[in-house]
């Protein structure tokens, strides 16, 4: 009994110690991006747009000749809703490659602020990407 006790009092730190080191790592954090290019009918449309770890999202829009800057954006697992600084909503989905499930991009949406509560059917029409891609990562 006292031999496991021993035994007990003398792992017990090396337990702890273990313990401590597995649980200080933190899972690598990726930034969210939602970027792309190509042809949607006769648009053309370009976009990179990244949201850094400290929150902020910086980036540009290139639609159908008109250029976009993007300092907001609402992210879900494969599409983003992204805001514009003078006040344009665009919503971008990526729907894998190839295949019947196609990758598309909206138009404009005017008169929106960062946080306006939107949602894909408030963006209508959407525009199917028939040339190039579009990558959606939270």
């Amino acid at each position: 009994m006292k031999t496991t006790i021993k035994r007990l009092a003398f792992a017990a730190p090396a337990l702890i110690a273990i313990l401590i080191v597995c649980n200080s790592f933190k899972p690598a954090q990726r930034n969210s991006i939602a970027n792309g290019g190509g042809m949607s009918g006769d648009i053309h449309f370009d976009l990179n747009v990244v949201q850094q770890k400290n929150g902020s999202v910086t980036g540009h829009i290139q639609y159908d000749g008109v250029s976009y800057i993007v300092d907001c954006a609402v992210w879900y697992t494969n599409d983003a809703i992204l805001f514009t600084t003078d006040g344009h909503a665009f919503y971008v989905a990526d729907n894998g490659e190839g295949g019947p499930a196609t990758d598309y991009i909206s138009d404009p949406m005017s008169n929106v602020e960062c946080g306006d509560l939107l949602s894909q059917a408030d963006f209508g029409f959407p525009h199917f990407v028939t040339s190039g891609n579009i990558q959606v990562k939270k």
